[in-house]
């Protein structure tokens, strides 16, 4: 009895299928932007209090 549940063939074809997807920049919305921007601040003041 085979106990995987995914045919190692079907995995392969998977995997290979990943390699040749390209990576694309996601553009960010302001939204977004401001919220990196929160983040990062809030990132520096803890490192500062640190110190």
């Amino acid at each position: 009895m085979d106990n995987n549940l995914l045919n190692m063939d079907d995995l392969a074809d998977v995997f290979a299928q990943l390699n040749t997807i390209e990576d694309v920049p996601v553009e960010m919305d302001e939204e977004e932007k401001a919220s990196q921007r929160r983040y990062e601040e809030i990132i520096r003041k803890h490192k500062s209090d640190n110190v």
